[in-house]
């Protein structure tokens, strides 16, 4: 593993990294600079918990590099060919979280962190991240979308706090769709963030499977199983 991404900073999304970093190797975190900010102020501080970065408050461990990325300017992933570009997402508007295109030669991948429907959000950063992908799909490039699915239909909109449904995810997606003007079947959806309670997995799914009209090929990841885009 030659890297982290860091979509957004809340606890669900850092917290393995952070309690399991005494016994981690020396490898660059990558995140935009609200987010950085967040990890070197409430995490890796010397307080919280001991700063193994190579910025920051108290005693810095170095084991960590903090690099911080610029939206939309392509990054070198360091000791790897792969580049990456950062853009935003509004995770409960103006809260900010972050989407990850992914190059490898000729080839991407895109990872999106918590992300509400722009309808919900009152925001075009969907809208925007679908238009800059829509000439990568229709080439052929675009490998793979991981994106979050987090509750069944029946939460209501005021209690959503930033996270997506079927229902509106394939509304996001017919958007994609519509820009395209071809099929999205080659590109595998890779859903992620299914929240608890368990009970909830197999009704996201059935819903999902009822409201996919555009035949798109979904996985659903299984821990420690490889995913081939």
């Amino acid at each position: 593993m030659k890297g982290y991404f860091i979509s957004h900073a809340h606890l669900d999304h850092v917290s393995g990294l952070i309690i399991n970093s005494p016994a981690d190797s020396t490898k660059t975190i990558y995140a935009t600079k609200s987010c950085m900010e967040m990890m070197k102020n409430h995490y890796f501080n010397g307080q919280t918990w001991a700063n193994f970065g190579d910025e920051g408050n108290g005693y810095l461990i170095q084991k960590y590099h903090f690099q911080t990325i610029i939206q939309q300017e392509e990054t070198t992933i360091t000791n790897t060919t792969m580049t990456v570009k950062a853009f935003p997402l509004s995770h409960v508007n103006p809260f900010e979280s972050t989407a990850f295109l992914i190059k490898n030669k000729d080839d991407y991948a895109l990872y999106l962190g918590d992300t509400g429907a722009d309808v919900i959000e009152k925001s075009n950063n969907l809208a925007s991240l679908w238009t800059t992908i829509a000439p990568l799909i229709k080439k052929n490039q675009l490998k793979g979308i991981f994106i979050e699915l987090s509750f069944p239909n029946e939460q209501p909109d005021k209690l959503l706090y930033g996270h997506l449904t079927p229902k509106l995810l394939m509304k996001e997606l017919q958007n994609l769709y519509t820009l395209t003007g071809t099929t999205l079947q080659n590109v595998q959806i890779i859903i992620t963030h299914m929240k608890p309670p368990t009970h909830n997995y197999s009704l996201i799914k059935k819903q999902l499977a009822t409201d996919n009209n555009l035949k798109l090929n979904f996985i659903f990841p299984t821990q420690g199983k490889k995913i081939k885009l």
